[in-house]
């Protein structure tokens, strides 16, 4: 079991395994948060709050919705919208032991314009 954490502690979220791989998206969004992604099955992530202050921001397509802690301000995952493939989903990776991080393998993606993998 993996976890990831908010700053303040408000959302906690558990994958059951790690990944090989996270992912660096140069979209508007993502290049503006610094997240670094990894792909999940909604149904494999357990989420815990303390006061369930999620907030959620969405845009463009609305595929997605970006939620933060509306207590710290810490980008936490994406889920996909009706819109969007309800079977994936992803946490960011960078609120997880930075250890854990480390030893993952960062793949980049054009997300601003190719939708392909950028070969580093």
């Amino acid at each position: 079991m993996i976890e990831a954490s908010c700053h303040c502690g408000n959302i906690k979220i558990a994958v059951p395994e790690i990944t090989d791989t996270v992912t660096s998206c140069n979209c508007s969004a993502c290049s503006k948060y610094a997240s670094l992604w990894a792909y999940f099955s909604p149904k494999d992530v357990k989420f815990t709050t303390i006061d369930n202050s999620i907030a959620s921001y969405s845009w463009g397509d609305k595929t997605i919705e970006f939620h933060h802690c509306n207590n710290c301000g810490c980008l936490t995952h994406y889920t996909p919208t009706e819109l969007g493939n309800k079977d994936k989903m992803a946490v960011n990776f960078r609120l997880v032991n930075a250890n854990i991080l480390s030893a993952l393998k960062i793949r980049y993606f054009d997300g601003a314009d190719t939708w392909k993998e950028i070969k580093q």
